[in-house]
């Protein structure tokens, strides 16, 4: 078996990135940018093999969609949810994946983008998705079959990219619990068939992070692109990007101390063709562009938050949450339910950012912060946050290793959110809006 590799492994000295340039950390802190060399032990047990994620997949695919099919046929909708769409074919074992912004992505393989200043507008969707889905639907003919396999598709890329980033990095064990507990999120519908863009940006995150660490920075910020053409809170690849590429070289200048904090960068450390990164950019800036030569605002997705409806205006009510406390006094149970989990869940993985700098590098915590706390502050009430986490992959990582060592409440834990997922993913069938 292959020793699980703590902080002190990671101290100066530890292999690099680019150990053929012979850089080091400065001052003993921990550099953190770990070869990826797979395991050459043969008799590693399951969770350090390429099947154990792809297995919890397929299981999982099955065992959800199973809950939604029985869901549809023997449990009553939501109360104000409209009856079942009479033209998906599939009935209830389809119907239940299409929910709330699948109509939109529908829409805008159907009928293109639309901007209409001061009110809900398509525009709000990034293109990335769409465009798959509109090519998917070219093959299959059908806009909801296509969706469904697009992000099916994107979920399975999600479960074996990140299996392969936890083998990498951590303990057998770690690893699996990691793989596990991403995978049986609460949230994690969203990665088996719902027509939303969520395991498209994921996927595309973790390409480019496995890219740059096999040292193919322009491949990376190609894949980077994807990510921030899929979502809006891509910026946080770009930024997790260029600080890793930067930590591969050696490159970044870092304090004494315990918890080593980024003061400098060795600019003549910095390769050529490590620039590559900054091709992540080019999603988000093709879309702006998009948005500035059809419809005169290059923010317009950004504008349209704040439309009737949606009401994520900017501004100090949505950033110190004053809807969220509003709705905890006045609304049912059910209601403040779903966003005080979500909001709990927010606090936990912010939590977790400080391990994983320390487990993983200034990287991985800089690209988790970012995608955790830009959609936790644009929020005005937490609500969405419960999928917005499913991308912080490095913080799964971490509770995965801090979980590996105590048995009962990792079996607690994994019990506990798979239970959630069948709940959630039931509800969601039924029409409830969750997240």
């Amino acid at each position: 078996m292959i020793e699980r590799r703590g902080p002190d492994a990671y101290r100066e000295g530890a292999v690099t990135g680019a150990a053929d340039d012979g850089d080091t950390t400065e001052r003993g802190t921990p550099h953190l940018a770990t070869t990826l060399a797979e395991p050459t032990t043969t008799d590693a047990p399951a969770a350090r093999r390429w099947w154990f994620p792809l297995g919890v997949f397929l299981l999982l695919s099955v065992v959800l969609a199973l809950v939604v099919w029985l869901t549809g046929l023997y449990l009553p909708r939501a109360p104000a949810h409209a009856p079942p769409a009479p033209d998906i074919r599939g009935g209830p074992l389809i119907e239940g994946w299409v929910r709330w912004d699948a109509g939109w992505y529908i829409r805008i393989v159907r009928d293109g983008y639309f901007y209409i200043p001061g009110t809900q507008s398509s525009i709000a969707f990034f293109p990335a998705y769409p465009i798959l889905l509109w090519a998917a639907t070219r093959v299959i003919g059908d806009h909801v079959w296509a969706g469904m396999a697009v992000t099916w598709a994107s979920g399975l890329a999600v479960a074996l990219l990140f299996g392969a980033w936890c083998r990498a990095r951590l303990a057998p064990l770690a690893a699996g619990t990691a793989v596990t507990l991403l995978l049986a999120f609460p949230y994690a519908w969203f990665l088996y068939g719902s027509i939303y863009a969520d395991a498209l940006f994921i996927a595309a995150v973790l390409a480019s992070f496995t890219l740059l660490e096999h040292d193919r920075p322009w491949l990376a910020g190609l894949a980077g692109a994807v990510a921030t053409a899929a979502r809006p809170v891509g910026i946080a690849v770009v930024v997790g990007l260029v600080v890793r590429a930067l930590e591969r070289r050696g490159a970044l200048r870092l304090s004494s101390g315990r918890f080593a904090i980024p003061t400098g960068v060795h600019l003549g450390r910095v390769r050529g063709g490590d620039v590559g990164v900054l091709v992540s950019l080019g999603g988000l800036a093709s879309y702006c562009m998009y948005l500035w030569v059809r419809f005169g605002d290059p923010l317009a997705f950004a504008a349209v938050q704040g439309a009737p409806g949606w009401n994520q205006g900017s501004g100090p009510r949505t950033w110190f949450k004053a809807s969220f406390f509003e709705q905890i006094l006045r609304v049912g149970r059910f209601d403040v339910a779903k966003l005080v989990i979500q909001a709990v869940l927010t606090v936990v993985a912010l939590g977790l950012i400080p391990f994983v700098v320390r487990r993983f590098g200034w990287g991985y915590g800089v690209f988790a912060l970012a995608v955790v706390a830009l959609p936790a502050i644009s929020t005005k009430d937490f609500q969405g946050m419960g999928r917005y986490l499913l991308a912080a992959f490095p913080c799964f990582a971490v509770a995965g290793d801090l979980l590996a060592d105590q048995p009962r409440l990792r079996v607690l834990a994994i019990a506990g959110s798979g239970f959630g997922l069948l709940f959630m993913t039931s509800l969601s069938a039924r029409g409830y809006y969750l997240t």
